[in-house]
């Protein structure tokens, strides 16, 4: 596999200017041609998605056979088209991709036709070169006919060369519609075991390291031109409209992400056993069983997340600031760079401290340490980190030192940074939003830019934790809107952003990793618009009660996160709420009496095993159920009178006491 190179992290400081979502339509230049484009959209699959929605395609999965995806009504299909030049795939089409692919490109194939296998009832002959005369789908770098050779092998139908280059950015994929055929490109590296390339031994399986651009080219032409949403794995978490035909209008679309570092997950909680047998559904996904990794990766894929970790976890594996340690890091560095240049992750080992530290002479001479000064090593640890740079970029001249501001080294230090060092900057992140302290943070964010000059990195804490008086066992820690208002307001500021987000439950966070994933590829992304969306695909006439339970449950949690404070433990300590303000306040009778109506009426709105009924019910089991209880198991403990004494239905287990 290429070994990651600068260009890879590169500050993205001009997306806004570059728009790396950007659509290139030849010569369309009009409003009236414009226009007509839009008429074309309009007849095709994607008619009733709005275009606010359309940056953030989902991604595929690396499993040998996804799960049973959900159907959706079908979209019908417009004759009256205007004059219009665009390439109309149906089931006649076919998919071309050449022999000896790589294996991230034949696996954009093996997704590409699951889904129009659901689109138009039968999947598309998938071969090595095109048929003449016959409407095709071009992925990678395939031959198309035995035409004029082009510069990839790529000729069209008339025998002219067709350029089709995969994109200068490791993500970036490019989609062009013209003389019948659709190509999509990205940069695939041939990977026979996605799960080996995990960057780390600590990494999780789930979220392997590899190129996959035409990947994320296919699920962008399925979002955008047939109207494919994948909220999570399996026929209750993806909607895919059924139509005779895609209409795509011809033009050159190139995207790459706002975001090279997109990154969610840890410990983030089990998946519902029914959503990986497919027992929640209508019927039962191929493979039969899916295990929890192969899930967790499915979703990772269709959200478009990252193909290259920056490392920054702890790496130095110290917390020893005397001149002597750091030769010793820089010898280990120069071993590592040397195997295989990239980056070298220059942070002190976790739990460093005015109480936990190294006990030498000289650290206990030279660092200040302080019990309440929570940038007490600032200093020693940048110039440190700052001198370890220069000694490698003499040697390494394309290699990198990752460093985060992180306790007791968490302020803006006072020496200059090397050009050569990638910043992640610490801080709590979407749960400390509408409070003073997440004021502050972002400010600091905004600091760090401006010394640097560059763009930096995040790593921020919406989960859920026992150290951090946060466990919160069995209550949905869901705010997407909290998410999205965090990192919209920094965005200017960053390259990337890696959300930890532990949690008991892994359904607790599939709608904030969703609108995560969203704005990583576009931070203007109308989040409103994508949650209605949402509610309407997933629940179809329940929206609105639906739409209203989702909210009360963000309402709540973000009352529970209301109160952050600074420690010298690091960032994401908050002052939990007391039993009985959780109990009484929060999560009241009236909350929750509420919260049940919403979902009594969304059943109520929906036929009787339909995806959207069996959608309700699976929310009530793991999102309601389980909140109403254990409020209720609180209530009783500390002797409150409130939800100990409700009744709320459930339709698995008659009511929850």
């Amino acid at each position: 596999m290429r070994r990651l190179e600068r260009r890879d992290f590169r500050d993205r400081r001009d997306y806004r200017d570059r728009r790396d979502y950007r659509d290139n339509w030849g010569s369309c230049r009009s409003r009236a041609f414009a226009a007509a484009i839009a008429a074309v959209i309009a007849a095709s699959a994607l008619a009733a998605t709005p275009a606010s929605l359309v940056p953030a395609p989902p991604v595929v999965s690396v499993v040998s056979a996804p799960p049973v995806v959900s159907e959706v009504p079908s979209v019908p299909v417009v004759s009256s088209v205007p004059v219009v030049s665009s390439v109309v795939l149906d089931r006649f089409a076919e998919i071309v991709v050449r022999e000896g692919a790589p294996s991230a490109t034949r696996l954009a194939a093996e997704e590409l036709n699951f889904f129009l296998a659901r689109i138009f009832g039968a999947p598309l002959p998938v071969v090595a070169q095109r048929t003449a005369g016959k409407t095709a789908i071009v992925l990678g770098d395939a031959a198309e006919d035995s035409g004029a050779a082009g510069v990839h092998g790529l000729p069209s139908s008339a025998g002219r060369a067709v350029s089709m280059k995969p994109p200068h950015d490791r993500d970036g994929y490019i989609i062009e519609a013209k003389d019948g055929v659709v190509r999509i490109v990205g940069n695939d590296d041939d990977v026979p075991d996605p799960v080996a390339t995990a960057a780390l031994p600590d990494e999780a399986p789930w979220q392997p390291c590899f190129r996959r651009g035409t990947l994320f080219g296919v699920y962008a032409f399925l979002e955008r031109f047939a109207g494919v949403r994948m909220y999570f794995p399996g026929e209750l978490g993806t909607c895919v409209p059924k139509t005779s035909r895609i209409a795509v209008p011809e033009g050159r679309i190139t995207e790459s992400p706002a975001f090279s570092v997109r990154r969610y997950g840890y410990a983030d909680g089990p998946v519902p056993k029914e959503l990986l047998d497919g027992s929640a559904g209508r019927s039962v996904p191929s493979p039969p069983q899916m295990d929890e990794t192969s899930f967790k990766r499915l979703n990772w894929y269709r959200l478009r997340m990252e193909t290259a970790h920056l490392a920054c976890c702890h790496g130095a594996k110290t917390h020893c600031l005397a001149p002597e340690t750091w030769d010793a890091i820089y010898t280990n560095a120069c071993a590592i760079l040397a195997a295989a240049q990239g980056v070298f992750d220059a942070m002190p080992k976790d739990g460093f401290t005015w109480a936990r530290h190294c006990p030498c002479d000289w650290c206990a001479k030279n660092i200040p340490f302080s019990r309440w000064d929570t940038g007490f090593a600032t200093d020693l640890v940048w110039r440190r980190t700052a001198e370890l740079a220069n000694r490698l970029s003499a040697r390494f001249p394309h290699a990198r030192v990752s460093q985060m501001s992180y306790i007791p080294y968490v302020r803006i230090p006072t020496n200059e940074i090397p050009g050569n060092v990638d910043v992640f900057v610490a801080r709590r992140g979407p749960w400390a939003e509408g409070t003073a302290i997440g004021e502050r943070e972002k400010d600091e964010v905004r600091a760090w830019h401006a010394k640097l000059g560059r763009k930096v990195s995040l790593w921020n804490y919406p989960d859920k934790v026992e150290c951090w008086n946060l466990e919160m066992k069995h209550i949905p820690q869901l705010a997407p809107r909290a998410w999205a208002c965090y990192y919209r307001a920094v965005a200017p500021h960053f390259t990337g952003v890696f959300a930890e987000s532990e949690s008991d439950r892994w359904l607790y966070n599939y709608l904030n990793y969703y609108v995560f994933s969203r704005l990583c590829w576009n931070p203007d992304s109308d989040v409103e618009a994508i949650l209605a969306e949402h509610h309407r695909l997933m629940f179809g006439a329940a929206a609105k009660e639906m739409a209203d339970f989702f909210d009360m449950l963000e309402n709540c949690w973000m009352k529970v996160v209301a109160r952050p404070f600074d420690t010298p433990l690091g960032p994401g300590v908050c002052h939990a709420p007391t039993p009985k303000e959780l109990c009484t306040q929060i999560y009241s009778p009236a909350v929750l009496a509420r919260l049940d109506a919403s979902l009594v009426r969304a059943a109520e709105k929906v036929a009787a095993g339909s995806l959207e009924a069996l959608r309700i019910a699976l929310f009530r089991r793991e999102y309601f159920a389980p909140l109403a209880t254990v409020i209720s198991k609180i209530s009783k403990a500390e002797g409150f009178a409130n939800a100990s004494s409700e009744v709320f239905r459930s339709p698995e287990k008659g009511v929850i006491r």
